[in-house]
């Protein structure tokens, strides 16, 4: 959600202060900056903030400090779950000539809320805690359940001793609103020259945040420049507050608020993608773009004729077909330029033979589409692939669109998704730590996917590797903005006799680069801000390798000396993520690590266990 906001915020009239909690493991500074191109982005010193507490405000002060040097017209706070309703132009003209701060507020008793307790008590533990459930198992959750009741206790107690930190503010009205607003710089500079007075005030109060802004405003002299309205539409009717849907498109964008709040891109990606078409008024290209199909051919002149006519056939009509020859040695070469010199749009390209990857590389390279797709020259796809899957990319504003394929000759079948939706990168990187599902191959495999070609900018298939899929695919996916998932089924993937996967039964040592993959996925979740993934990829990691556990023979393990292999990646995953495991992925580790063998024998044997369990 965050680099979708920051696109939307990005504006030179904009400067963007950024403050992310303490509490998120990893985050790479630099690339969150690359994600704007007219703002300036300054991120503010991080600390860690717990719903409900002091620590809140602080955060906020911190950020109005560094703001403040700037000398800007207004200041907006909002938060990492808001989404702007209007664009930056609408924005900027309304309040070009305005001097009003925009603070939501009401009294005590005032729509039935009783919020004067927040103050009037002390709640010393509640920085320690905030408002956490800790339903967890473990000594610290039950620590925390342990602080929780004492801070309920200790405020029984100065109820009935009659503590009132309120006499201490008699001369002070109290008022109560949500803490997001868009204030004036002379306003924010009062703000930070009461920041003693709101320590002292606040520190042991209770949903400070609340409450601090409104009540400074209405006590000060300028009460009478606030305006009864944050400029935020957020529903605490439906919800503490309520997280909007697709289904409220039309109430968010009839509102006459600057920003929505609670919009959840990882839940929502299709609802916020609509919203920022609607910002900015998109309307389609009356021409559609131009799709580059790139085609690795090597060795398929049996096949090629039937692949490419499948793509000529195409009810899109705007593609290129680029046929990249990849050092054939039949007449494959042969075939492809003569299909190029018979149609204006087919391009017919040599090179030397470096592999499926290198190939689809020079294809990148070459094309000149909008689009870009992958099709191995030995498969084909129905008539409507193309126009599907860009239908599907069009509607949703996403950067991806996935389908379905059927399986052909020897292992027939079809894998699709079981419903079309939109999903985010970060739902696209949970899917990816379980390697077992369905949905899993269909986001890994290049070949079902229409990507914007603006997605390959920095990023080439990893070449030398029989898993380039796998090695790609979390950045790929990683980058996209959102990806259309739909589920037709319109393309056909053979499996024949002479490939890779036909002939060594598994049992190439190739196949371990899978685990360098893993690996990399792994790292690549600590840099993008995924670090709530990891766990998921190390699981991955894993399972990986009791998967090829499973397909290596005896023979292939002790010839190509695989344990060892084994051996040596376990290690540098344990070494290099240690704080980040449990308790579970530690032992599994240890035990391939010092007792490789021994692990290799309970996997099988655990897996003869399964499918006779499963049998029955």
């Amino acid at each position: 959600m965050l680099r979708k906001l920051l696109t939307e915020l990005d504006d030179e009239r904009n400067d963007i202060f950024l403050h992310i909690d303490k509490k998120t493991q990893f985050v790479d500074q630099n690339e969150i900056t690359s994600w704007v191109h007219y703002s300036n982005v300054f991120f503010v010193k991080r600390r860690k903030v717990f719903w409900g507490t002091y620590s809140i405000v602080e955060c906020e002060l911190e950020m109005l400090a560094a703001a403040v040097k700037g000398n800007y017209h207004y200041y907006h706070l909002i938060s990492g779950t808001d989404f702007p309703l209007k664009s930056q132009d609408f924005i900027h003209d309304y309040l070009e000539e305005e001097d009003s701060e925009f603070i939501d507020f009401h009294k005590e008793g005032d729509k039935g809320d009783l919020f004067l307790y927040k103050i009037k008590y002390y709640y010393p533990l509640l920085r320690y805690v905030g408002k956490g459930e800790f339903n967890g198992v473990g000594k610290r959750q039950d620590f925390l359940r342990f602080l929780k009741k004492q801070q309920w206790k200790l405020l029984e107690c100065q109820k009935k001793i009659g503590i009132d930190r309120i006499k201490k503010y008699r001369n002070v009205s109290f008022y109560k609103g949500n803490q997001w607003f868009s204030i004036t710089h002379d306003f924010a500079e009062y703000i930070l020259s009461c920041k003693k007075m709101i320590k002292k005030m606040y520190r042991f109060s209770n949903g400070p945040d609340e409450i601090v802004v409104p009540t400074i405003a209405l006590n000060s002299q300028y009460a009478g420049r606030v305006k009864k309205k944050s400029l935020r539409l957020i529903d605490w009717e439906r919800g503490t507050p309520y997280s909007f849907i697709n289904s409220d498109f039309d109430e968010l964008t009839n509102s006459q608020a600057f920003f929505a709040r609670k919009i959840s891109y990882d839940e929502e990606p299709l609802l916020v993608n609509r919203l920022a078409r609607k910002i900015h008024d998109n309307k389609k290209l009356e021409k559609k773009p131009l799709v580059s199909i790139v085609v690795p051919c090597y060795n398929v002149e049996e096949f090629l004729p039937k692949c490419v006519e499948s793509l000529i056939g195409q009810t899109y009509i705007n593609t290129e077909i680029i046929l990249i020859d990849d050092g054939s040695t039949d007449r494959t070469g042969e075939i492809a330029k003569q299909f190029a010199d018979e149609h204006n749009n087919i391009y017919y390209y040599h090179r030397g033979n470096g592999g499926l990857s290198a190939a689809r590389n020079t294809g990148i390279d070459i094309a000149k589409g909008n689009y870009i797709a992958f099709v191995d020259s030995d498969d084909w796809v129905d008539c409507n692939y193309i126009s599907k899957l860009y239908a599907a990319i069009s509607d949703s504003d996403a950067d991806i669109s996935v389908c379905g394929y059927h399986k052909e000759e020897g292992e027939s079948g079809i894998v699709s998704f079981d419903k079309t939706d939109v999903i985010s990168p970060k739902r696209a990187m949970m899917i990816l730590g379980d390697i077992y599902p369905k949905e899993n191959v269909l986001l890994v495999i290049a070949w079902n996917k229409l990507y914007k070609t603006s997605l390959f900018s920095d990023l080439r298939y990893t070449e030398g590797r029989i898993h380039e899929d796998e090695f790609i695919a979390h950045r790929i996916l990683g980058k996209a903005d959102s990806i259309a998932v739909i589920t037709d089924t319109l393309y056909h993937y053979r499996i024949r006799e002479g490939s890779i996967t036909a002939t060594d039964n598994g049992q190439n040592i190739k196949h371990l680069d899978l685990l360098d993959a893993f690996n990399d996925r792994i790292s690549y979740s600590k840099c993008m801000l995924y670090g709530d993934t990891l766990i998921y990829m190390l699981y991955t990691f894993v399972e990986g390798m009791k998967i090829l556990m499973l397909k290596y023979s005896d023979e292939a393990i002790k010839n190509n000396k695989i344990l060892d292999s084994f051996r040596s990646k376990s290690f540098e995953i344990l070494f290099s993520n240690y704080a980040f495991l449990n308790k579970y992925l530690k032992i599994e580790l240890l035990r391939s690590i010092l007792k490789t063998k021994k692990y290799r024998d309970v996997v099988i044997r655990n897996n003869n266990e399964y499918e006779l369990t499963e049998g029955k």
